[in-house]
């Protein structure tokens, strides 16, 4: 270990270029110095331009999202060619594929045309230049093959982390969120990786064929291959160890590995670089991308939310687990989602959880507001979470909050003519600030007469206050969370002094598995009953809240799995010849996620070939994005 100084000195931020062609014949210096060849300007020829095209998809995204505010808004009815194109941008943002047999959804279609479009960049670019080893050992230790998958590689890794942080530049300036980002993180990351090996193995063949790999791998003789096949292994770690099997046998096993991990990968790679010409500067702007991102939501909850919030924990009667953060100041939207660290479990206290809010910030500017969590325990913290509250009904915890994140395009939920909320499982939770929202625009939309509780039904006015339909389906095979949902809807209505309602907010339970059968053998369990004949020639769920005076909900209670592509078919039809926008949501399991997202797909293919004139959007929110 003698020759594995620390660094290379003299240490300097960038590595010398100086070349003569001392030893070379004219013929081998020329050839040594072509572009495609030479050592020296490899970093411009190979890095350089991956940082480009990476740079040049990352303004793809940044127009598209600035072309998309300026085509979707309501009152926009400008060429259908504009139209059709944002229709053709959807249909590619959402039509995806479904492997049963893998239970595994696949990225949208125009992902995954992103993605060839970044093998063929990288497989082009690595592979195509010729040669991948220097026929003698007169132009040095260095394949062409591994120096140039090094540098590609290099480059890679500023991307790695700008999409890894839940506070980043990208989402700043494209507006998609954290979340989304992952399958990009996850992309980057799997090319570099792949560089990173064809960056190594054409070394070892090099010493294979020069018959001095025993003496490299025995003595460890050289800075370079100790330190980068330690940065190897805990790349690998990093990349296969994140891997969605792994990663759910323990969350925090595996997000403290993955920490560690990154840190002692960053600082071999650092030494493994070697200052070699501008290998540094890649990690200077890594650490400029990166760094800002990782302190800004530690500042955010020391100086805005501070360390003294109470969390109070309690179990609902269908198994949920309510976490209630009183007090806070900050605003949020439907969808978005708070990190929870709570500090006094033990080593979860190490890692923060993402949890979906499922409240609305007050709407009096006076009041503080009410953070609302509802979840389903599974294994680890939440298990935790659900066991300390059986055992004190109520208790208070600390915790510290991160947020808020995500959500939705609030210009998309508050401009559509038509809303359609679809969710399964615990999802129904994560419906309820969709439905409060609406609750809150019919009251401020509402005629003086229609304050003392009589029946709202839409009109012209309506209309022209951005007024909307909201069709909400709810998927369950759970009795109680049936019951609990209901309850829960109906005591919305009730905190709005609401007790009729028109079929413009319309609830469907669809009842599957277990709680089918159940509701088969009896039409009335519990404060839930199904009572016939509505106005609107539906089903009228009645809900009678704890203490208060009975809810009328315009719905259907129904058997079986919803025909999903069914229902997107009939809300599109009503937008069919308007030219009005429909909005969909939907947060599900992922067969649940692919049929939404194929029907909506249609929807916007009709509108690409002229069957119909109004936009269909979705918004997709996922039970695990990580």
């Amino acid at each position: 270990m003698d020759g594995a100084a620390w660094l290379t000195a003299p240490v300097q931020l960038t590595g010398s270029r100086a070349f003569t062609c001392d030893g070379f014949t004219t013929d081998q210096c020329d050839y040594y110095m072509q572009r495609w060849h030479f050592w020296y300007i490899a970093d411009y020829v190979y890095a350089l331009p991956t940082i480009a095209f990476l740079m040049s998809t990352l303004g793809i995204f940044i127009i598209g999202t600035f072309v998309s505010q300026l085509l979707d808004h309501r009152r926009f009815r400008g060429p259908s060619v504009w139209l059709k194109l944002l229709a053709g941008v959807r249909y590619l943002s959402y039509r995806g594929f479904y492997i049963k047999a893998l239970r595994w959804n696949s990225a949208p279609l125009g992902l995954l045309l992103l993605g060839a479009a970044g093998t063929v960049y990288f497989f082009c670019m690595d592979l195509i230049p010729q040669p991948y080893y220097w026929s003698s050992e007169d132009f040095g230790s260095s394949p062409p093959l591994g120096t140039r998958s090094g540098w590609m590689a290099l480059a890679c890794m500023p991307f790695v982390f700008a999409t890894a942080s839940k506070a980043n530049w990208i989402t700043l300036l494209t507006g998609i969120s954290h979340e989304s980002l992952q399958v990009f993180h996850r992309w980057i990351s799997y090319a570099f990786f792949l560089l990173a090996l064809m960056h190594t193995f054409p070394f070892i063949v090099y010493h294979i064929r020069f018959h001095d790999m025993v003496t490299e791998v025995t003595m460890m003789s050289t800075l370079f291959y100790w330190t980068g096949i330690v940065a190897l292994i805990f790349q690998a770690w990093l990349t296969f160890a994140s891997h969605s099997l792994i990663r759910n046998l323990g969350y925090e096993f595996f997000k403290v590995t993955h920490l560690f991990a990154v840190v002692i990968f960053v600082l071999v790679f650092f030494w493994h670089c070697d200052y070699t010409l501008t290998s540094w500067h890649y990690f200077i702007a890594t650490a400029a991308v990166y760094v800002p991102c990782l302190v800004f939501p530690w500042l955010r909850t020391c100086f805005e939310y501070g360390f003294t919030q109470k969390a109070y924990i309690h179990v609902e009667d269908n198994g949920f687990t309510r976490i209630t953060i009183p007090s806070v100041s900050f605003k949020w939207t439907p969808g978005q989602h708070c990190f929870l660290r709570f500090t006094s479990f033990g080593m979860q206290a190490l890692s923060s959880h993402p949890f979906t809010i499922c409240s609305l910030p007050s709407s009096r500017p006076e009041e503080k507001s009410e953070l609302v969590f509802y979840i389903r325990h599974q294994r680890g913290l939440t298990e935790k979470l659900y066991h300390h509250a059986l055992k004190q009904p109520d208790a208070s915890v600390p915790v510290l909050i991160d947020g808020p994140y995500g959500g939705i395009n609030m210009q998309r939920y508050t401009e559509a003519a038509r809303l359609l909320i679809v969710a399964g499982g615990s999802g129904a939770g994560w419906t309820l600030p969709f439905i409060e929202l609406a609750l809150l625009k019919r009251q401020r939309s509402m005629r003086p007469d229609e304050e003392q509780g009589r029946s709202i039904e839409p009109d012209e006015k309506h209309s022209e206050s951005g007024l909307i339909s909201l069709r909400v389906v709810l998927a369950t095979r759970d009795t109680s969370s049936r019951i609990w949902f209901l309850r829960t809807v109906g005591k919305l209505l009730s905190r709005h002094s609401i007790t009729h309602f028109s079929s413009d907010i319309t609830v469907q339970v669809y009842l599957t598995g277990e709680a089918d059968r159940t509701a088969e053998a009896s039409k009335k369990v519990g404060v839930v009953t199904i009572s016939e004949g509505s106005a609107s020639s539906s089903e009228n769920i009645n809900v009678k809240p704890e203490e208060e005076e009975t809810t009328l909900i315009p719905g259907k209670e129904l058997h079986g799995r919803p025909e999903l592509p069914l229902i997107i078919t009939e809300e599109g039809a009503h937008i069919a010849e308007t030219g009005e926008s429909l909005s969909v949501f939907v947060c599900g399991p992922t067969t649940m996620q692919n049929d939404v997202r194929n029907a909506v797909a249609g929807e916007n293919l009709k509108v690409l070939k002229g069957a119909r004139s109004g936009g269909v959007h979705l918004h997709s929110e996922h039970f695990s994005w990580a």
